[in-house]
């Protein structure tokens, strides 16, 4: 028997036809009785990526859904949720994913109002570790000192000195705060990038300075520091990604061919610094010349709505990007990004609105999902339909003298 569920909701006539279906559709999988499989579609909205640094074909995708792990390089996952979902609610939402260096087994997840949690066993199990019904937009780890962690959230930025177990507020306490960074040479040099520009502080966040000059646009979603030269740093915004060489005191714009300035992430290949990738609404793109120039590295790249990206810490051409759009879920790249292809096997994030079949051809069903539309012949697998939609689709309806005509 065949099933897709990850959080839906079917209503009246759609709970029959979803009754229609399960009958209408070949029994791909014996589940046996009472048992739910999932076939599909595969992938949703993707907020986070992390990468395990001693072991890089184990990475972790923060969704709307919560956390999924694989330990393939993306080749299959499987959900890793146990103890992170909080009250009533039918799964988390996770914002922020981060990596203890020293022991990667312990990772921090962030959530959208219900704070941080923590896993010691690789995801396998989760408890909450502080913030409870704060939204958590940015996490990141003292390299040095990893039980040091602080939290951008919708009410500044946090900090942990006991790897989560207690938190104090810092000096910024006024903005949402949307990303982190430690410069690697001294880790008690902290950026936030917030809705109110770029904030630094030198002393391990008791007090911070506001960066502004020359920055245009002062909502910044995302910042790098260069790991062999820390006086640079990039910041991506709703406006471009903007460059500094003196540590954030002043900045310039490095947008020449980034057609999209929606900036939501901003990566440095660690062998050569020179070469980064900014995550944007019009996909991804790559500069060889530390932001001088920008192209498209989109080839593959069914889903252009990209949210975050990760490089692999171990061979710096393979990239993984996480969507948010048409079709969604986690792409791969082994080129650098000059190709993509979507790795979803087993992400059960897609949340689907509503099901209908096919009048003509009950064998063939079609589901509306907040990454848009997707069709299956057998329930076993789904291929997604460019239907030209770019919103959530909360209804389907098949013309009846003209199937397979969508409405």
């Amino acid at each position: 028997m065949t099933v897709l569920r990850r959080r839906y909701s079917v209503r009246g006539a759609a709970s029959l036809m979803t009754i229609a279906l399960l009958a209408a559709i070949p029994q791909v999988t014996d589940a046996g009785f009472n048992v739910w499989t999932s076939n599909g579609p595969y992938g949703g909205v993707v907020n986070a990526l992390a990468i395990d640094p001693a072991r890089p074909s184990t990475l972790y995708a923060g969704m709307e859904g919560g956390v999924f792990k694989s330990v393939t390089g993306g080749a299959s996952w499987s959900v890793i949720n146990a103890g992170l979902i909080v009250g009533s609610a039918t799964s988390p939402n996770v914002m922020a994913l981060a990596i203890d260096p020293t022991t990667p087994d312990t990772l921090y997840a962030g959530t959208y109002g219900d704070g941080v949690f923590k896993s010691t066993t690789g995801g396998a199990s989760w408890s909450a570790a502080g913030l409870t019904t704060t939204t958590i937009y940015a996490l990141v780890v003292d390299p040095t000192t990893p039980s040091t962690l602080y939290a951008g959230t919708n009410g500044g930025v946090f900090k942990s000195t006991t790897g989560g177990a207690s938190w104090s507020v810092t000096g910024l306490t006024t903005s949402f705060v949307y990303a982190l960074a430690i410069d690697p040479a001294t880790p008690s040099t902290l950026y936030a990038g917030t809705g109110g520009g770029v904030f630094t502080s030198t002393t391990a966040g008791a007090s911070w300075t506001p960066l502004n000059s020359g920055l245009t646009n002062t909502n910044v979603f995302a910042l790098a520091v260069d790991p062999t030269r820390p006086d640079t740093l990039y910041a991506g915004t709703y406006g471009g990604v903007f460059k500094s060489t003196t540590r954030g005191t002043s900045w310039s714009g490095v947008d020449t061919g980034l057609t999209d300035t929606n900036v939501t992430a901003l990566v440095i290949d660690p062998t050569t610094p020179d070469t980064l990738y900014a995550s944007t609404s019009g996909g991804v793109f790559t500069s060889t010349t530390g932001g001088a120039s920008w192209s498209a590295t989109n080839s593959g790249l069914t889903d252009t709505s990209v949210k975050t990206v990760a490089i692999d810490p171990a061979t710096s051409s393979t990239l993984y990007a996480g969507t948010y759009g048409f079709g969604g879920g986690v792409f791969k790249s082994t080129t650098g990004g000059a190709s993509w292809g979507a790795i979803n096997t087993g992400i059960t994030a897609t949340f689907v609105n509503a099901l209908v079949m096919d009048p003509g051809a009950p064998s063939t069903v079609y589901a509306g999902t907040w990454n848009g539309v997707f069709t299956s012949t057998s329930g076993a697998s789904w291929s997604a339909i460019d239907m030209g939609l770019t919103s959530r689709i909360n209804a389907l309806a098949i013309d009846p003298t003209s199937p397979p005509a969508l409405l």
